[in-house]
């Protein structure tokens, strides 16, 4: 953390030459996000009754990083709380990986357990661009959960520094999702809370992958555009802390999208780091911003000596 420490003391010192004071504040609550501390869980409270359901989706290209993601989750809710861990996965994630995967989860917290949710076609048309269709394997979840009536999702290029008892009861009430401001008025997809039974009641989960294809070009953002689109006015936003990436605090911070709470939160009590796309992957770049942290929780996984050794590549 040292580096980031020296970054938040340059911005502060460059404020006395800023005349602007509207500008000097700006360049403050930017060079908060520096000051993140990794939220360490508070004392013990007594353990939920009952596991929370969660669920991630990815391909064989994030097998680990969907490893380290769980390390993280379950380091930081021992003695507090177990879940039903959910993966949407395709015929590439290999019974081995899998397998590794389901052992990390035994390991790290017995009462845990891990189901893998083969990724159905719905989705098979849709553009992807640069992308794959993993993409669009959380819009899959109201279709391979029929049992459930509500599901936290969470990328898998993220990392939990606390665990997730206070949002398990949120009450959706008639909203379709509940997710973090990427700007004022639409939420980034990267962690989600979705209420899976009003997506099917209402059919909203039927028109999705037509929607996509419909809109095209129109719809830069693929899944993250669809779900803003498909459920505008029916999101509930969360705070920042549930999905905090550090290049979003000063735009949002512009745009009126941070509140004097967040400002606390965010130093002492983030949830979820994601290194959300346009920031380099600690997997790839040791000494970007958080990487520590990142790396903190891969020596958890039976991964890390392979990371290791391709990241000196």
């Amino acid at each position: 953390m040292f580096i980031e420490r020296l970054k938040w003391l340059f911005l502060n010192l460059a404020c006395a030459f800023v005349p602007s004071k509207k500008y000097r504040e700006l360049i403050r609550y930017s060079a908060l996000r520096y000051r993140i501390r990794p939220g360490r869980p508070p004392l013990p409270v007594k353990k939920r009754p009952a596991p929370i359901n969660i669920a991630f989706c990815f391909d064989s290209h994030f097998v680990r990083q969907a490893g380290v993601t769980m390390a993280s989750l379950l380091a930081n809710s021992k003695n507090r709380t177990s879940y039903n861990i959910h993966c949407v996965v395709d015929d590439s994630v290999t019974p081995e990986g899998r397998a590794v995967l389901t052992d990390l989860v035994r390991k790290m917290d017995p009462g845990s357990t891990l189901k893998f949710l083969e990724a159905n076609h719905d989705f098979d048309r849709c553009p992807v661009h640069r992308l794959t269709l993993g993409a669009y394997f959380r819009c899959m979840l109201p279709a391979l959960l029929p049992e459930l009536d509500e599901i936290i999702y969470a990328d898998v290029d993220a990392i939990f520094l606390r665990d997730l008892i206070e949002l398990a009861d949120l009450d959706l009430g008639d909203n379709l999702l509940a997710g973090v401001q990427e700007r004022p008025g639409y939420i980034n997809s990267g962690f989600l809370v979705m209420n899976l039974a009003r997506l099917r009641s209402e059919k909203i989960y039927d028109i999705w992958p037509e929607t996509r294809i419909r809109m095209g070009e129109q719809l830069q953002g693929h899944d993250q555009d669809l779900l803003n689109l498909t459920c505008q006015g029916r999101i509930l936003f969360l705070p920042v802390k549930y999905n905090f990436f550090h290049y979003m605090y000063p735009h949002l911070y512009r745009r009126g999208g941070i509140a004097p709470q967040d400002h606390h939160e965010l130093k002492y009590e983030v949830v979820m780091v994601h290194y959300a796309c346009g920031v380099p992957k600690p997997w790839r770049e040791k000494r970007f911003y958080m990487s520590n942290l990142w790396w903190e929780y891969a020596r958890l996984t039976p991964f890390y000596e392979e990371l290791r050794a391709e990241l000196k590549t």
